[in-house]
């Protein structure tokens, strides 16, 4: 009776330790199944997040977006999903010594909180539970490994000169600007804007002047002849998605921004950017190249929710951190 009193009492303490808790499934990634423990800690790293986006962190009564956090949470969680399928397709696994590296980090993260029980105390915080902890650091590396080995140096994917350069080419951009901020131009914006357009499009304007003029927005008065910006830059903000539909010399009609009311030029690149920046264009394409095989994977992928991701929110997410 004794030995089996001790046996429970391992099982007791490997269970607070190491995440042997019952936790129902939350989603279903292809074969994988992820628990609600897991979906807690990232809806509430979501709310953070949108939290502070919205530059309410420090408002009682803000509230966040239940469904832009659990639509950003799905998303990560699916991704990483992926990615360690896509290792284990490719036999890409942890060698021992970064499991070793692994075990040693979190030996000395729980020193530094006092022992086992400020460790655990202080994941309770983040809403994460110690298994999602150990998920989550082992995420990284797979990451960074299904990285290197398709869009690497000698990676599946990897650039060319001839392929660098036509990346370049079509996703980088010189741009110069003018925006009328919201705050600076309350009362008629759109109808301030439209008289600017109309004088930036007279023949022989000056629009470098222009902007010098009217621009109240000092990091492009700061870069008057002009902003780099990549393809990627671009899509995601609804002032510049147009650019790489002008020609060099072409002009935006008003776009609205998120601050303000913009017009904007497209420029010819310097002729030594290239050379000058081949180490951060050949990172931004392999990020891009890597994003387009995520997406890619995850539309092929099978994704279901079950009733635990519906009926989670902000409040009874702390419920399944166990």
């Amino acid at each position: 009776m004794k030995k089996y009193r001790n046996i429970l009492c391992c099982l007791a303490a490997l269970c607070l330790l190491g995440g042997c808790s019952p936790s129902p499934t939350a989603i279903v990634v292809g074969k994988n199944k992820v628990d609600a423990a897991e979906l807690a800690f990232y809806l509430e790293y979501n709310r953070l997040n949108l939290q502070s986006q919205d530059g309410s962190a420090e408002e009682e009564d803000a509230d966040p977006s239940l469904e832009e956090a659990k639509e950003a949470a799905l998303e990560q969680i699916v991704t990483a999903e992926i990615v360690r399928q896509q290792c284990g397709k490719l036999g890409l696994e942890l060698s021992k010594e970064e499991k070793e590296e692994l075990e040693q980090n979190k030996d000395e993260l729980i020193e530094a909180q006092g022992g086992t029980a400020g460790y655990l105390k202080s994941l309770r915080q983040s809403a994460m539970a110690d298994r999602v902890y150990d998920k989550f650091q082992e995420n990284t590396l797979y990451y960074d490994k299904l990285y290197d080995y398709m869009v690497g140096e000698g990676g599946e994917y990897s650039f060319s000169d001839v392929g660098l350069r036509q990346f370049f080419s079509e996703n980088y951009a010189t741009v110069q600007y003018i925006r009328l901020g919201f705050s600076s131009a309350p009362e008629r914006g759109m109808d301030r804007a439209q008289t600017i357009l109309e004088q930036a499009q007279v023949p022989g304007a000056d629009f470098t002047q222009m902007a010098a003029l009217y621009n109240d927005d000092p990091y492009m008065t700061e870069n008057i002849q002009g902003i780099v910006m990549t393809a990627s830059q671009c899509e995601n903000s609804p002032q510049f998605e147009t650019v790489f539909d002008l020609k060099e010399g072409e002009i935006t009609g008003v776009l609205v921004g998120t601050d303000g009311y913009y017009i904007v030029k497209r420029l010819p690149l310097a002729v030594t950017y290239y050379d000058d920046n081949q180490e951060a264009i050949l990172q931004e394409a392999r990020d891009v190249q890597f994003n387009e095989l995520l997406e890619e994977w995850t539309e092929e992928a099978s994704v279901r929710t079950t009733d635990i991701y519906k009926k989670m929110d902000f409040d009874n997410l702390w419920d399944y951190v166990e």
